[in-house]
């Protein structure tokens, strides 16, 4: 028995080292390389941009990749809102990222700045077909840009696409244009953006030219 005990952990000390010489070698060589790229989550920005900000060239070794420095590169971008990078073996690095969703932009010297829904201006850029232009006396960071925001951001991006801007006539005074000229006055944001935007989407399938669904309730037209 004690020298089928020995024969036992010389066999085990004999396969660990061969699990710690395999480890090491595929630590030290490129036995797994980077052959390719798997991105995920990018509408708007290309792959080959979202590679390159990985900071990790084609032919490295897989293994040694840091992939916290990989993602914190790509989520650097002011499009990016959160990325990840992992390994897929054996020769696939993946990105996985979300990107920022612009619901409204304003117009200023500097070009359009972008805003998302929580109304941060995270970039200027060609503004997306279902953003909605805010117009009127706006700062950023204000209260009434954040109400702006917070009502455009209620409505779905089919509907969005349907304004053309949406002009800031006061706090409690929102009105939107449409790309047919027809107008619909949402007042203040507040609590009721939900059922207002449901009001929304109801008066753009009547006739009428100018609507008012302050009151989802009770909406009117002239």
């Amino acid at each position: 028995m004690p020298g089928s005990k020995k024969l036992w952990i010389s066999i085990i000390g004999v396969i660990l080292g061969i699990a710690v010489v395999a480890v090491a070698v595929v630590w030290a060589t490129p036995v797994f390389k980077v052959n390719q790229f798997d991105v995920r989550g990018n509408q708007h920005l290309a792959v080959e941009e979202v590679e390159e900000m990985t900071g990790v060239e084609l032919e490295s070794n897989l293994v040694r990749v840091d992939v916290h420095d990989a993602a914190t590169g790509v989520a650097q971008h002011p499009w990016v809102a959160s990325a990840t990078v992992s390994r897929s073996l054996p020769n696939t690095l993946v990105v996985e990222l979300q990107e920022r969703e612009a619901v409204a932009f304003r117009k200023d010297r500097d070009g359009d700045h972008l805003i998302d829904a929580s109304g941060n201006e995270f970039v200027i850029d060609t503004p997306p077909e279902d953003s909605v232009e805010l117009t009127g006396d706006l700062e950023s960071g204000s209260e009434e840009m954040a109400d702006a925001v917070e009502a455009v951001a209620a409505l779905p991006p089919e509907i969005r696409a349907q304004v053309r801007e949406l002009e800031v006539e006061g706090k409690d005074a929102l009105n939107f244009h449409l790309n047919d000229d027809r107008t619909v006055f949402w007042g203040s944001s507040n609590e009721d953006n939900e059922n207002k935007a449901l009001a929304f989407e109801t008066v753009l399938k009547m006739e009428g030219q100018h609507w008012n669904i302050s009151n989802p309730d009770l909406v009117t037209s002239r």
